[in-house]
């Protein structure tokens, strides 16, 4: 009787103080968030001003954000020594989303072929993603998207990009 006593006592215990926890960090969320930083409402409503001013000074601007992952071999004496992946965003013109949609397969054909090039090129041989090699594939995907889109005001974000190296 003992062993079917103890396994439910633990369930109710655990279920109780997990409900316990959650109504207790759930209602001091607003409050603590701005206890904890010293800033009160009135300072939330002053920092959300300032980046709507921030905003509004450089133009309004969209970020688009590429649906899938690049993946780039790095190949070292005929081998795959490593997989470059990156996530992608380009940051255009507000109502420029559009076109970057309409064009998303050519500039993923342009992306894929400078980022090939690149590893060719021992772009990514680095045991770890440096800042260089950041900035230098960021320059590159930014002249192609330009080429692309035919758009000057084009930034492109790397919103993720590791290596995993094979064995």
């Amino acid at each position: 009787m003992l062993k079917y006593v103890f396994p439910i006592l633990a369930l109710v215990i655990g279920l109780a103080s997990g409900g316990t926890a959650a109504v207790f960090l759930s209602k001091s969320d607003d409050g603590a968030a701005s206890e904890a930083h010293g800033a009160s409402p009135t300072d939330q409503t002053v920092a959300k001003g300032t980046a709507e001013d921030a905003q509004q000074e450089t133009g309004s601007l969209e970020i688009v954000k590429l649906p899938s992952q690049f993946v780039v071999p790095v190949i070292i004496d005929t081998r795959v020594r490593a997989m470059v992946i990156l996530t992608v965003a380009l940051e255009v013109e507000a109502g420029r989303g559009d076109l970057v949609r309409s064009l998303e397969p050519k500039l993923r054909d342009e992306f894929i072929s400078e980022l090939f090039g690149l590893a060719a090129l021992d772009g990514f041989n680095d045991e770890i993603i440096t800042r260089q090699t950041l900035e230098l594939v960021k320059r590159a995907l930014s002249q192609r998207s330009k080429d692309v889109l035919g758009v000057q005001n084009v930034n492109v974000l790397i919103t993720d990009m590791a290596r995993q190296d094979t064995f």
